[in-house]
Order: C-alpha cells, then sequence, then structure tokens
C-alpha cells in the first residue's frame, strides 16, 4: 500500500485493508512534525503532503544516524487530519504500538520505533511557543517537546534564589531536576546537599536539617552544623516533603523567610540562611494541607515556583534514550548491552506506571534473561514486563506490611525497600498498625 492509499484509507476508513495498523485521528491542526531521537541528536522534521523517506543512507529525505535502519527504511506524510507510515521493506522493520507495521496511520503522540530511533507524532499549533525549541538539560536524557518546555523553564528558574517546587510522579527523577536547578544557575560551585526527609527518624528531623548542640538530646555526644548549613551558599534539596513533620514546619517557614536557622539547644538567636531550597513531592501537597498536617503558609511559600515533571508515558519518545543511558550506568554490573528493534519497540509501547525507576528495573531483569547476550531482544524485554505487571497486582495489605515491618526491627524505611513500595505508601497500608500516643490524662 502507498502512502496514496494510505490517504485514500483515512477518509474512508471501510476501505482499510488488514495489513493497516488505524490509530484515532485528532482533530485537524496547523502542521505535523516528527521529534527524531537517534543515536546522536534531538530534532523536529516538518511533514508535509510529500512524503520524506528516512533511513541510514546519503540519499534519504531525512538521515538518521542509526547503524540498524536501513538506508532507505520508511516514509511518512500528512494525509487528511493524520500521518500516514509506510515501510520500504527495511531490514529490522517499522513498529507502531510496539507492533511490526507495513503500513499505519498515526495522530499526535503516536511514536513509530525504526531500529534504536524513535519517531514521535507531534501536531503544532498556534499556541507552540520558543520553549519547544531549547536545548535539552545536561544530563538529562530525552528531548521531547515537554522535556524541553521543562529545560526552559528550569533555566529561567536556576537564576533566582526563590525556593521551588519540583511535582512529580514516584521515579521520574525529580533529583535530577532539582540537580539541573543547581548547575544551570549561579550556585554551580557551592554545595548541592540532599536530603530525603521520608528516610529520616522522626525525632531527628530538626537535627539533620538545622543542627544541634553537644549534649541538646539524649546521644547527642558531638555538635551537628545540619543540612542548612552544609548547604551554605548552595542547594538544599528535600525529597518527600510531605513528610516533614508538622513540629518541624515552623522553623523550615522561618528559613525560608530568611529569618534564621537555629541549632537545637543552641541558645540565643540563629544565623540568617543562604541556601536555595528546592523541595520535591509525588503527592498533592493540598491534600495534606486539607489534612491538617502541612502548614498552609509553608505551602504557599514552597509553590511560588512549580515545576512539574511530565511521567514517562507522556513522553515515549524519551524511553529509548533514557534506556540507553541507564544500560551505560549499568555497564560495570551487567556488562555492555544493547537492545534490538524489536525490544526497543516494546519499551517505547509499554506505558511505566513506575517511571524511570521501573524502566531500570525492567533492563536489569531483561539483561539476567538475556544470559550473557550482548543484544537484549524482544523476548527477553516481554519476560521482563510480565514480571512486573505480575508484581503491581500484588496488593499490600495491612497484615502484609506489619509482618515486614516487624523483619526489619521496626524500621520504616527498610520495610517499604523491602516491599517494593515507597515509604509513604508503606506508611498508609500499616494504618493503625503502628502504636499510636494515646490521649494525655488530666492532672
Amino acid at each position: 500500500m502507498t502512502i496514496a492509499q494510505l490517504s485514500l484509507g483515512l477518509r474512508r476508513p471501510e476501505e482499510h485493508t488488514s495489513d493497516t495498523v488505524e490509530i484515532s485521528v485528532a482533530t485537524r491542526r496547523r502542521c505535523w512534525a516528527l521529534e527524531i531521537q537517534d543515536e546522536e541528536e534531538v530534532r523536529r522534521v516538518p511533514i508535509g503532503e510529500t512524503p520524506l523517506v528516512f533511513g541510514s543512507g546519503c540519499t534519504a529525505d531525512v538521515r538518521v544516524r542509526d547503524r540498524t535502519v536501513s538506508a532507505h527504511h520508511c516514509e511518512v506524510a500528512r494525509v487528511g487530519t493524520g500521518v500516514a507510515i509506510h515501510d520500504l521493506g527495511s531490514r529490522n522493520g517499522t513498529y507502531v504500538g510496539g507492533a511490526r507495521v507495513k503500513d499505519a496511520l498515526g495522530t499526535e503522540g503516536t511514536t513509530i520505533a525504526i531500529g534504536q530511533t524513535t519517531l514521535v507524532c507531534v501536531a503544532i499549533d498556534d499556541e507552540d511557543d520558543d520553549d519547544e525549541l531549547a536545548e535539552p538539560l545536561p544530563g538529562v536524557a530525552g528531548g521531547s517537546r515537554a522535556m524541553r518546555r521543562l529545560a526552559a523553564q528550569v533555566r529561567r528558574l536556576a537564576a533566582l534564589t526563590s525556593p521551588v517546587l519540583v511535582a512529580g510522579e514516584t521515579g521520574v527523577g525529580k533529583e535530577l531536576i532539582a540537580r539541573a536547578l543547581h548547575t544551570q544557575g549561579p550556585r554551580i560551585a557551592e554545595p548541592f546537599v540532599a536530603i530525603n526527609v521520608a528516610a529520616l527518624p522522626r525525632e531527628l528531623v530538626e537535627s539533620e536539617l538545622f543542627g544541634h548542640e553537644r549534649g541538646a538530646f539524649t546521644g547527642a555526644v558531638t555538635r551537628r552544623v545540619g543540612a542548612f548549613t552544609e548547604a551554605e551558599g548552595g542547594t538544599l534539596f528535600l525529597d518527600e516533603i510531605g513528610e516533614l513533620p508538622i513540629d518541624a514546619q515552623p522553623k523550615l517557614l522561618r528559613a525560608l523567610d530568611g529569618y534564621e536557622v537555629r541549632r537545637v539547644g543552641a541558645p540565643g538567636s540563629g544565623r540568617r540562611a543562604n541556601a536555595r531550597v528546592v523541595v520535591a513531592t509525588h503527592v498533592a501537597l493540598q491534600d495534606h494541607v486539607a489534612r491538617g498536617t502541612f502548614r498552609r503558609d509553608l505551602f504557599h511559600r514552597l509553590e511560588v515556583f512549580v515545576v512539574d515533571v511530565p511521567p514517562l508515558r507522556e513522553r515515549p519518545g524519551d524511553v529509548v534514550p533514557i534506556a540507553r543511558l541507564l544500560l551505560g550506568s549499568l555497564e560495570s554490573e551487567i556488562g555492555r548491552r544493547e537492545l534490538t528493534p524489536a525490544a526497543i519497540a516494546q519499551l517505547a509501547a509499554y506505558d511505566w506506571p513506575g517511571n524511570v525507576r521501573e524502566l531500570r528495573n525492567v533492563l536489569c531483569r531483561a539483561a539476567d534473561q538475556a544470559r550473557g547476550a550482548r543484544w537484549l531482544d524482544a523476548s527477553a524485554v516481554d519476560r521482563a514486563l510480565h514480571k512486573t505487571r505480575q508484581r503491581t497486582v500484588v496488593e499490600l495489605t495491612p497484615a502484609m506490611a506489619k509482618e515486614c515491618l516487624a523483619q526489619h526491627g521496626g524500621n520504616i524505611s527498610a520495610a517499604a525497600r523491602a516491599s517494593g513500595v515507597a515509604r509513604t505508601t508503606f506508611r498508609k497500608a500499616i494504618g493503625d498498625a503502628e502504636p499510636r500516643p494515646g490521649p494525655k490524662k488530666a492532672r
């Protein structure tokens, strides 16, 4: 089937042949483009009614830097209100939605996998701006439209001193964005200090953040300066800020308002803090405010600037470059591994509820399934994803959580890691299993 036939098929769906993959058609937009992420770069190519040939050969209309892509791999053109994709007899195939196709019709968000390269259909309208052309952040894999917008926002906010709230689902890489806010700004030469608030013992939160004097409490055998002092002149990153105990929140608010940071047990007044504070959360802080577990004034102090990190399912074109980066970082553990085109198509078609963290786990399991082979194929990835799906349907019951907590000596953080869930999720699961203080007796 040719591009012209696909165009007719788009207008008359009843004439589609069995080898055509039909994808829902969006409303008409001004123009179409493909976001290309290959081995060397990220770029955007406009798509018109004249078919463009994509391939690794010098005579291709759009040359793809990928040794697993054929010289003339596929052609793409705008037809009606969508995009037509036609495979040109490529060696490794053209994949849409995880399936190898000869012809397909796509719309906004459709991901085409050729070799180890992804092409994502994007519709460009009058609302598009210069942020979409921003360079991706150094050290943050993925150059999708969403991540380019985020990169532009991060560069703007990096020059400021106000707090920033980084919001996003678990596993999207919020700490990477916090580090980018540090490295893209004037504080790059100063310390970057990261604290996971949820992992701190409740009774030591203030000491960890603000420091303590020797003898301030039982076990305080030496003086501690605290995270604010350690991050002096630089950036203090507080992950899982929603877990900050309510009694420690006034001190953080006072520090953010530029008043003072005072060590636990220190006499007199403290000193002004000179650390840029970046916080992160995977939950809606408004819900904590409504429950009375998070101060409203602190919430409004933190939400002046909010950076929303999109989940991986909303930027499928970023999956492959992130996977390559992860495989490189894991090389010392699993050896040098590469993904076959079919495996890449599977990864690009999955919705990744656990985001980048889940992608890393799947790659590790796929490497184990491959039994030392350099190339991770579709079957290894499929088995790794199957284990992921099995895990996601297992519900952590209060009884299971209580038993796991007992096995780890009451350490909630260790028990949560062993259960494979976030600490906040584990705390919700144990519910009333945790001992709670009773009402105070009247004197």
